[in-house]
């Protein structure tokens, strides 16, 4: 507990009315003095007698970066206690509200940006108790913290043909109608091709799209990157698992900090975010690589993308058409598995 400097002030006239009582006599310990003097003990059996107050925080649903959500902190306690309170934040999240003065009890609700990706945190709640004459401070920290899921950000690679093939190749068609014709895409199975049209073509070949095609099968996904790269990888696993799994595929993902088996729906989808969310530099497994069928590797800034052993990077997926990428014998990583640093 501590005077602010209007309690420093109001101690001050104290003193120096002692001072000149005991230089003076009795009457220069005036009216002033006396009421300075009565003020400061309220001010501090008013702080003092106070019960601790509570601080009770929301918990922000999960979001992307650039999002916004709402944080309300609920601060009990001797009713009439006035708070300054400041809210603390971790560095991926941001706000101009996190600071408030209020009168207990009170519910206060601002407003926060998220960030970076990663587990974010908010609070314990800092405040500072005053009297309602603000001449004594105590400085207390109130309640637990809250986190806050940032999830890493997600782009859009329907555009790539390297995800288009693959995409193909795992769909089952029911082979009795045929749809259209259309160009053969690499990945594409060679029974679909349409021999005869395509030698009206030559060099182009064309393949037959049947109707009824369902998606089925499963994708799995390894991820290998540094300290440097492992934002820019954790959104090519995103972006690249939320393609395959909004197609119709089980996908499951092996990172250097867990793993999600393949499966279907919004809840696996939110599982593997939040995964991605936590994860961070490292790499895995030599057969758990071996297994994938999307290997990705982020190193010296970049993010290579392997899609059974058709190669390109994470930029040029995001944006540009990929289809004259040339198969590589790209293998990964040579390090055994090792937990993120």
């Amino acid at each position: 507990m501590k005077l602010t400097t209007r309690g420093r002030m109001a101690a001050g006239i104290v003193v120096a009315a002692i001072v000149m009582a005991w230089l003076f006599g009795a009457r220069s310990l005036n009216a002033v003095a006396v009421t300075a003097l009565v003020a400061v003990i309220a001010a501090v059996a008013q702080v003092r007698l106070a019960d601790r107050p509570s601080a009770e925080h929301s918990n922000p649903p999960a979001g992307f970066p650039g999002d916004t959500r709402d944080v309300t902190v609920s601060v009990t306690g001797t009713q009439g206690t006035i708070v300054e309170a400041s809210d603390p934040l971790d560095s991926g999240l941001s706000s101009a509200g996190n600071t408030f003065s209020a009168s207990i009890p009170s519910t206060v609700t601002y407003e926060v940006t998220l960030a970076e990706r990663g587990v974010q945190s908010i609070g314990p709640l800092s405040v500072h108790l005053r009297d309602v004459f603000g001449l004594v401070t105590q400085e207390l920290e109130i309640g637990d913290s809250t986190r806050v899921i940032v999830y890493p950000e997600i782009y859009d690679v329907t555009g790539s043909t390297i995800l288009t093939a693959e995409l193909q190749r795992n769909r089952q068609p029911e082979r009795q109608e045929i749809d259209q014709l259309r160009e053969y895409v690499p990945g594409d199975p060679l029974r679909d091709i349409d021999w005869k049209s395509s030698a009206k073509r030559l060099p182009d070949l064309v393949v037959k799209e049947f109707i009824g095609r369902e998606t089925t099968g499963t994708i799995k996904i390894a991820v290998s990157t540094d300290r440097d790269t492992v934002e820019a990888a954790t959104s090519a696993v995103g972006s690249v698992g939320l393609f395959f799994a909004r197609a119709g595929l089980e996908v499951g993902v092996t990172l250097p900090d867990g793993e999600l088996d393949p499966a279907l729906g919004e809840t696996h989808q939110d599982e593997l975010l939040l995964l991605l969310a936590e994860t961070g530099p490292g790499t895995i497994g030599e057969h758990d690589w071996a297994e994938a069928d999307v290997r990705m590797v982020g190193e010296d800034g970049s993010v290579t993308v392997d899609v059974n052993g058709r190669v390109t990077t994470f930029e040029d997926m995001r944006g540009a058409d990929d289809s004259d990428q040339s198969p590589s014998d790209h293998e990964g990583p040579e390090t055994a598995a090792v937990t993120a640093t």
